[in-house]
């Protein structure tokens, strides 16, 4: 699964103090029919673009790790009554200090709202409450590999 998704739904589940069992991740076989019920669903719609990568060694434990940071955008839907309560919520949560405390323990950057749509209109229903928020989020990956180290070179020099 997306690590951006899951971070994101984490993230979403603590800041807003959420029930995780309505917080859908992806497109994963789950048809919201239910539109009264609050559910949130995180995707990603775009690509996911490689900001950088690096690798480093650790010598005493002979652990080359290759990394990689990555930006991905991302859709968070807010179904049901108080949807639209909610996604500005969640938006203006973003620059508290809950908000931070959470992004560095689950070792990701969420970004500001870029986008908020009201998806009711644009399905032309006429009852239950979808609002659609739009942001990048900023995260990385990484593999460790054993690799020993060198600790003194031998050298043979053959001559004739």
């Amino acid at each position: 699964m997306n690590l951006a998704l899951q971070k994101t739904a984490l993230f979403v589940r603590d800041l807003l103090t959420y029930d995780e069992s309505l917080i859908k991740i992806g497109r994963q076989g789950d048809d919201i029919t239910d539109f009264t019920t609050g559910y949130i669903a995180i995707d990603t719609l775009g690509q996911t673009q490689r900001m950088a990568t690096g690798e480093t060694f650790n010598g005493s434990a002979e652990i080359m790790n290759y990394a990689a940071q990555w930006t991905s955008p991302v859709t968070i839907s807010f179904y049901g009554t108080g949807a639209w309560q909610r996604a500005t919520d969640f938006s203006i949560l973003l620059r508290s200090q809950k908000s931070l405390e959470l992004q560095e323990g689950l070792g990701v950057a969420i970004h500001k709202v870029s986008g908020l749509t009201d998806v009711k209109m644009l399905t032309g229903q006429q009852y239950g409450e979808r609002y659609e928020i739009t942001m990048n989020v900023q995260y990385s990956t990484g593999v460790n590999v054993e690799t020993l180290r060198i600790d003194t070179e031998q050298t043979e020099l053959i001559t004739n």
